[in-house]
């Protein structure tokens, strides 16, 4: 059963797919959370990174938070950019016709209250 908004058939789907990439995504930062500090560390782009007060547990874990959000917040972009266009109900050809016998309606009215006016006058 196709949507009439588009998508067809394995629409049911994208809320299974968006966790399963959500998933895959925290994987992939937990992987490269470590690496970001320890490149860090050595190309000591922040002096005093990491500090030796808090433990590297936490910064890996910060890293990984990190990267989560960067990598959510990429693929996300990419979803946007790449999905359907849902195809829209109203035509300007529609909106225009709808402009113009509205205009027709409003015309018609004062004239009918013209008219009204003016036998009211000649009585």
């Amino acid at each position: 059963m196709s949507s009439s908004r588009g998508g067809g058939k394995n629409r049911a789907f994208w809320p299974l797919i968006g966790f399963i990439l959500a998933l895959s995504l925290g994987v992939l930062s937990w992987a490269l959370g470590p690496i970001v500090i320890d490149w860090m560390d050595a190309s000591n782009i922040v002096r005093g990174f990491p500090s030796p007060e808090v433990p590297r547990t936490t910064w890996n874990w910060i890293a990984t938070g990190v990267m989560f959000v960067i990598l959510l917040m990429f693929s996300s972009l990419v979803v946007a950019l790449f999905r359907p266009k849902q195809a829209m109900d109203v035509r300007e050809k529609d909106l225009a016709k709808e402009r113009e016998q509205l205009r027709r309606n409003i015309k018609a009215k004062k004239e009918l209250q013209r008219r009204i006016n003016k036998q009211m006058k000649d009585r």
